[in-house]
């Protein structure tokens, strides 16, 4: 597996940038027309607009056993699954996902008051680069906005296997770590949407109660689980190629 490049922004120097507008990415030229398409024939977008993204993700069983995640459906319970999202959701209708409040593991002086959180995991065809890059730079100028109401805010971006990858992040309400991961490779983005609850024990103690830092998170998502991604759904391209 190839490593991820990484161009680290300072987070001062991120947080001025997202509050400025500036964006981690040049946004040229019209974008007022319809950035994904209907499918049209175009045999990869009809085919990944059919899949079901909790199976091709294996219900996001990489992220449940790195983050210690013990419950879907529920920021206190245990148990259930993510739950899968089609072509045309309500929440965000260009992509499939894979999403769900969880709930996540945490030290036992701390189970009862942290650890909920919502997690979303997308993946979002186009028929053509074009459209892809599009449809990427919109989702991370977004993610920027967003990041610019909280603290704390950081950015990377990233690159091999992806045409264009960026990370950014944090910290919100409630000193709630946020996180958004999104790349592109050729007609399709990927992305990750994430918060979940302050981790009390690295504040209070030093110590992290939940069996990750944020900072260990991050990382992981882009040197381990998005070069997985990358392969699995490339793969499945080919077939129909």
């Amino acid at each position: 597996m190839k490593s991820s490049a990484f161009k680290i922004l300072a987070a001062t120097g991120t947080a001025a940038l997202l509050l400025s507008g500036c964006s981690l990415v040049e946004r040229g030229g019209d974008t007022s027309g319809d950035a994904n398409g209907d499918g049209g024939g175009n045999a990869v977008y009809d085919e990944m607009s059919s899949w079901d993204a909790c199976e091709v993700l294996s219900n996001l069983q990489p992220i449940t056993e790195y983050m210690g995640i013990e419950g879907y459906g529920s920021s206190t319970s245990t148990g259930g699954e993510p739950s899968s999202a089609e072509i045309g959701n309500t929440w965000d209708p260009e992509s499939i996902g894979c999403n769900d409040l969880i709930s996540i593991s945490a030290a036992d002086e701390y189970a009862s008051t942290m650890g909920g959180g919502e997690i979303k995991v997308k993946i979002v065809p186009t028929e053509s680069e074009e459209q892809a890059t599009t449809a990427y730079e919109d989702r991370v100028a977004t993610a920027e906005s967003e990041a610019a109401k909280g603290t704390d805010a950081q950015a990377e971006e990233f690159g091999d296997p992806w045409d264009q990858g960026a990370l950014i992040s944090w910290t919100g309400s409630a000193e709630s770590p946020n996180v958004e991961v999104i790349a592109r490779d050729g007609q399709w983005v990927f992305h990750i949407q994430l918060n979940y609850g302050a981790d009390f024990g690295l504040r209070n103690e030093g110590t992290p109660a939940y069996q990750f830092t944020s900072d260990e998170l991050n990382q992981w998502f882009v040197d381990t689980y998005l070069p997985e991604v990358n392969q699995t759904v490339n793969d499945r391209i080919a077939e129909v190629q």
